[in-house]
């Protein structure tokens, strides 16, 4: 973004009712982001005795004409309230290159004169913020249309990008989201929600709303809190043995092992919980085969295996740097004979009356006597 307020002050006052533009068009990889706002402000409209009326349209759904015919019906301004229309175009896949070709080739050429003859003359009081989630480059038709637009009047057309925000704004924005809900929250477990959840924006907001709640009685949210109360705690134990695992030891391996088992898991879920094992391993074994046979880059491996990580982060730093230590900490061979111990394990999980506490704790001891004989 080219203010340099923190990313949430900047949508914040964009997208507020009272400093809309006739149209906004928000892009970039958080641009959905937006909702949290627009969520606020829906419900502090509600309480508003003449408060703006919003309307929802997805363009896969409802067409540009239909859209563009109801926000220029006469009829509508009977209640006297302002219009705010959110339309999203559809969510491409992340990391889709030609999401915006797509999206204009599909969705805006066909209407590029009906939008751009209604921005000539929009009505008052109607408001259209328009959202495309993902990046979009100079010289992509999608984002050169809007910016057409804007140049021909800034005082009718908004853009704005929603880049993913630097960590120590997450962090910040974190404990003032906590704040606002009558919270505090430990740095600590901030931190630790945030290398939970990565950068997502959305899932940050769901969670925040959530520990917020737990326990009731605590004015101070500690990692511990964090743990319990987040709605991902199955991907915690596949998290924290991950951290064991790559950086730990033995002992705080067998610890996180001993806790999942102490909640009694039923037998899909221990199977689960092997499976968060068997991932690492496997994750491991190809990113030796990917390093020493095609000669990649041991940083490229895992920003595809973490992509809930953003490069940047001291956390995207730490945790590279641990995952390498544990790449050199096997040869090729110890982490073929690890596999086919995970596949030998797989199968008695499945088939025998031994208790699975005893036979993933045995590997867990196999797994550390070959990992620290070079780490130690």
């Amino acid at each position: 973004m080219a203010s340099r307020e923190v990313f949430y002050r900047t949508l914040e006052k964009a997208l507020a009712p009272k400093n809309l533009k006739p149209g906004n068009f928000i892009y970039g990889e958080q641009a959905m982001a937006a909702r949290i706002c627009l969520a606020k402000f829906k419900e502090d409209s509600r309480q508003e005795e003449n408060g703006p009326e919003f309307r929802t349209y997805f363009l896969f759904e409802t067409g540009w004409p239909e859209i563009l015919d109801e926000a220029s019906n006469l009829d509508m301004f009977s209640s006297g309230k302002s219009k705010i229309f959110v339309i999203y175009f559809p969510e491409y896949e992340t990391g889709d290159w030609q999401a915006g070709d797509k999206a204009y080739r599909q969705l805006l050429a066909p209407a590029e004169e009906l939008l751009s003859r209604y921005f000539q003359q929009p009505p008052d009081r109607v408001f259209l913020i328009i959202i495309f989630e993902g990046r979009l480059k100079r010289g992509q038709k999608l984002l050169d249309f809007f910016q057409r637009l804007e140049n021909r009047d800034k005082n009718l057309m908004r853009i704005l990008e929603i880049k993913t925000p630097k960590e120590n704004e997450l962090l910040v924005w974190i404990s003032e989201e906590m704040k606002s809900r009558g919270k505090k929250i430990q740095p600590g477990a901030a931190r630790k929600l945030l290398e939970i959840c990565g950068s997502d924006l959305l899932l940050l907001n769901q969670e925040v709303e959530k520990i917020s709640l737990y326990p009731q009685e605590k004015g101070e949210i500690t990692e511990d809190d964090v743990l319990k109360a987040s709605a991902v705690h199955q991907s915690y134990d596949r998290f924290a043995l991950e951290e064991a695992l790559e950086s730990g030891s033995l002992e705080q391996a067998l610890s996180v092992n001993h806790r999942f088992f102490a909640g009694e898991p039923a037998g899909a879920d221990v199977l689960n919980y092997f499976s968060s094992i068997s991932r690492y391993i496997i994750l491991l074994n190809q990113a030796r085969v990917q390093v020493d046979r095609w000669k990649k880059p041991v940083k490229e491996i895992f920003k595809k295996s973490h992509p809930q990580l953003v490069e940047g982060w001291s956390l995207f730093d730490r945790k590279l740097q641990a995952f390498t230590a544990c790449l050199e900490a096997f040869s090729q061979k110890e982490l073929d004979k690890l596999v086919r111990q995970l596949a030998r394990l797989d199968l008695s999980l499945k088939s025998s009356n031994l208790e699975p506490e005893i036979l993933i704790e045995t590997f867990l001891l196999e797994y550390f006597a070959l990992r620290d004989k070079k780490l130690g």
